[in-house]
């Protein structure tokens, strides 16, 4: 198992991956049963056409067909699940959010021994964190009176669904309709500089604005973007500074950042309205081609097509350094957004677990998913990113196969963000910056008056 993984599994856990390893069914060597059919649900309408794309690829090696059904929205697929589980009639496959503790595990199989090494090792290095359980979980949910009887019968080491796909965010999709009309080509600006130079441009040949988001959310820009300009001007270490509340946002190295959104307003180059704008309007204003440029994440693809837009029209990137940054491209940290599970009553269980090998670990099959549901597998492909969507390509490529600068910072961004208040306050400044009632100089102020004020009362 991967090195993360390794840590937490028990000796016995351990001997039956080995045995697994080495004497279980690879992906794929299940004999043809013609007769056979496995059912499967899923609450993912776009994953629809990827998944019966993968299904016809197993089907022509196998002989075995797979019958896909799909619920929507999420409560109502919950609540099937939960009385198929009840009534012991859930599919042989089940599609579900990557976690571990969500009380499915008394009915599903649990894969640590039935798994081998080399397709766990398979998939970004990340992929099964949040799906594996960790002692961390254990310890807690033994000492809290709220966790489910389910909860604390989990033992470290085991999981209960091996990873599909994965996401982030800091990603910017462009209208290339939009650039092109404004003499540009539709292509990644190396800097942010070169960015807002683009916006600049294409408002002043199309009248169309440069940058939607949903900035009715005060932190999204922190979240999905700010944190990784400052991350590359000064690299995680000078982010931590700030978040541990050794250096101040007034500091000529991380005041940059600030003025990076002071721009964007005082050119106008936001789309108005923008602070009433929420995630959902952001993508649709985007869509309707309201703005040359949307900020998101990896998801935001198939919510754009589903608008209407076609693949053709969009190009996408991850968000540009500033000039003179210590790190000059950005790659984050993916974090594994479903999983795949096989029921554990199923009278195709070998078939079923061989399904979910065959979609997660065949780069065949995962390329032929991601293409059909606009979604980067959890597979680390390798030259095979090379058959993805152009789009989905560029987001591959901004994602870290191995731990990158922003899971350096991760730990303090959980720690601090939200702990220390002045990025509260930082975030309501930034709003004020976009209607133009406050400079990058006074919102850094703020922020650095508000953080000693909170040291000096001891929070």
């Amino acid at each position: 198992m991967k090195k993360r993984a390794g840590m937490i599994v028990t000796l016995l856990t351990v001997f039956s991956l080995v045995v697994s390893a080495c004497g279980g069914a690879q992906s794929g060597e299940t004999e043809p049963k013609a007769s056979k059919e496995l059912t499967m649900w899923t609450w993912k309408v776009a994953y629809t056409p990827g998944i019966e794309a993968a299904a016809k690829l197993y089907e022509e090696k196998t002989g075995i067909k797979v019958k896909l059904e799909t619920f929507t929205p999420d409560d109502t697929y919950r609540q099937k699940f939960q009385a198929a589980a009840n009534s012991k009639n859930l599919p042989d496959i089940v599609n579900w959010w990557a976690t571990a503790g969500d009380s499915i595990e008394n009915s599903v199989l649990e894969l640590s021994g039935e798994v081998g090494d080399d397709l766990l090792d398979s998939y970004y290095s990340a992929a099964m964190d949040p799906i594996i359980v960790t002692q961390s979980q254990v310890d807690s949910w033994k000492e809290d009176k709220n966790a489910t009887t389910i909860q604390k019968s989990l033992k470290p080491g085991q999981f209960y669904g091996l990873p599909l796909d994965i996401g982030g965010f800091f990603t910017f999709y462009g209208n290339k309709k939009l650039i092109e009309e404004a003499g540009l080509t539709a292509e990644a600006p190396k800097t942010w500089e070169e960015f807002v130079t683009m916006m600049e441009t294409v408002k002043e040949k199309t009248g169309t604005p440069g940058l939607v988001f949903g900035a009715k959310l005060p932190d999204l820009w922190e979240n999905w973007a700010g944190s990784a300009l400052s991350i590359m001007l000064n690299e995680p270490q000078g982010y931590i500074d700030l978040l541990e509340r050794k250096s101040k946002l007034s500091d000529p190295s991380n005041l940059p950042v600030v003025k990076a959104m002071e721009t964007l307003a005082n050119k106008d180059l936001l789309m108005p309205g923008i602070l009433s704008t929420d995630i959902d309007g952001a993508d649709q204003a985007f869509a309707a081609g309201k703005a040359a440029f949307d900020l998101g994440g990896s998801f935001t693809m198939s919510t754009l097509l589903a608008m209407g837009m076609s693949p053709e029209d969009i190009f996408t990137f991850p968000v540009p350094p500033l000039e003179g940054s210590k790190i000059n491209g950005w790659t984050t940290d993916p974090f594994t957004l479903t999983m795949l599970s096989v029921n554990k009553d199923s009278q195709n269980k070998a078939e079923a677990l061989d399904f979910i090998q065959f979609l997660t670990g065949d780069p065949d099959a995962a390329v032929a998913f991601a293409n059909a549901a606009y979604t980067v597998p959890a597979l680390n492909l390798g030259d095979r990113a090379n058959d993805l969507d152009p789009n989905l390509k560029s987001i591959s490529d901004a994602f870290a196969a191995e731990p990158g600068p922003y899971s350096q910072a991760s730990p303090a961004i959980n720690t601090y963000r939200g702990k220390h208040k002045e990025w509260e306050v930082y975030a309501q400044s930034m709003q004020s910056m976009i209607e133009k009632k406050m400079t990058a100089e006074q919102v850094a102020k703020k922020f650095d008056d508000t953080m000693e004020s909170l040291k000096a009362s001891g929070n």
